[in-house]
């Protein structure tokens, strides 16, 4: 059997879309990663969609083949791989070892996806063997402590640098976490969600801790913003960051107005370089000089 995959929109490997193609070649079947171009060459066809933006693409393309299976979180939440496609471990260096959240934030999709947070695995279910690094896309490890330092003190056995990619939940920041991140090779640094102006005491909070026990100089937060702030409450939390010495990156909800002060604000943030040299106001200034 002919088997093709479509990655509609994801950058980093798709986990669902390597698990399928690991079950399928057991099988003994032809496996191809390509394009709706190939569509008609294929005996059966799974198409992967993560951002709601995206979702026409893939209705465009349920006409087209008799037996195409479409579903990611940009598609439809409640579609799930069968039982055993869902248990195949693909060993790709990127994937997770918890699932779910313990909160319920309204602009995430996560709790509804995944559930509560559970453990479903360890360093050994996605790496390798051989890479130097693993990228993990857990949504929440510091649930758990006890789960967070299994997986932390794998990495240190085996030399591995881990990217845990997700803005961590530094309400949940603790002095034991912060002792193993110092000793964990880490790729890609440390980062933070700072999704609403409420959190601003306990990052003040935290911070200062991670000032005081915390190894490494770069703090890393991802601030979203046009969700259901202000764009003034928005520019306040990057200031905010900035004078603590911190690194934001702005994340811009779907939702968020279409207003050039918007771009400004993720341009200023999400150059580094720009950040450091100039506040908000020099900056526009200087943007406008080009």
């Amino acid at each position: 059997m002919n088997i093709l995959l479509l990655n509609i929109d994801s950058k980093l490997p798709n986990i669902a879309l390597h698990k399928i193609a690991m079950w399928h070649a057991q099988q003994g079947d032809s496996v191809l990663w390509g394009s709706p171009m190939d569509i008609y060459n294929a005996d059966k066809v799974y198409a992967s969609c993560i951002f709601t933006k995206n979702k026409q693409k893939v209705e465009n393309l349920l006409g087209l083949h008799p037996n195409i299976m479409a579903g990611g979180s940009g598609f439809d939440l409640d579609i799930k791989l069968p039982q055993e496609i869902e248990g195949v471990k693909p060993h790709i260096n990127y994937g997770y070892t918890s699932l779910g959240c313990i909160r319920n934030c309204p602009f995430c999709i996560v709790r509804r996806k995944e559930g509560y947070w559970h453990a479903i695995g360890d360093i050994y279910d996605v790496w390798d063997g051989k890479n130097e690094w693993v990228v993990l896309y857990d949504n929440n490890p510091y649930a758990d402590e006890d789960h967070f330092e299994k997986i932390a003190r794998q990495a240190i056995r085996e030399s591995l640098a881990i990217d845990w990619n997700q803005g961590m939940d530094i309400r949940l920041l603790t002095v034991r976490i912060i002792k193993l991140l110092n000793e964990v090779r880490l790729k890609g640094g440390v980062r933070f969600a700072f999704d609403y102006p409420e959190l601003e005491p306990i990052v003040r909070e935290k911070i200062a801790l991670l000032r005081q026990h915390y190894k490494r100089k770069y703090i890393f937060f991802y601030v979203l913003v046009g969700f259901n702030t202000t764009f003034e409450q928005d520019l306040q939390r990057c200031n905010l960051l900035r004078k603590l010495d911190c690194r934001p990156y702005i994340m811009r909800h779907e939702n968020t107005p279409r207003e050039k002060q918007y771009i400004r604000l993720a341009e200023w943030c999400n150059q580094f370089w720009t950040f450091a040299k100039y506040d908000f106001e020099t900056f526009c200034v200087e943007y406008e000089k080009r």
